[in-house]
């Protein structure tokens, strides 16, 4: 957003030093594994065990979001601690164990 911002030039600054004090984990092949084996696994654990019902079922009728699969495969990849209040990735640490924190 810093390109709609009034003050583009400091907003971009602010942007890069944040980017610098921080680390950046990047979706490569081997996130891709984890990410594949653990929606596997949300999906065994949560859709429904009649074949006829599951082939009907996706990932999203069963409430979960991709993107919060790929954050929880980075952070299983990496042995990172998850920080988040979103109980959906309490959920996911049901089908597959992870560390997960809420720091509110």
């Amino acid at each position: 957003m810093t390109e709609k911002s009034e003050r583009q030039a400091q907003n971009l600054a602010a942007v890069q030093a944040f980017l610098m004090s921080v680390d950046l984990y990047f979706i490569d092949e081997e996130t891709a594994i984890f990410y594949s084996q653990l929606k596997a696994a949300v999906f065994n654990q949560f859709a429904p065990k009649d074949k006829n019902k599951r082939r009907s079922t996706s990932i999203g009728d069963l409430g979960f979001d991709d993107h919060d699969l790929w954050i929880a495969a980075t952070a299983i990849q990496h042995n990172l601690i998850l920080v988040s209040a979103d109980s959906d990735f309490v959920r996911i640490r049901q089908a597959q164990p992870f560390l997960v924190e809420s720091w509110l």
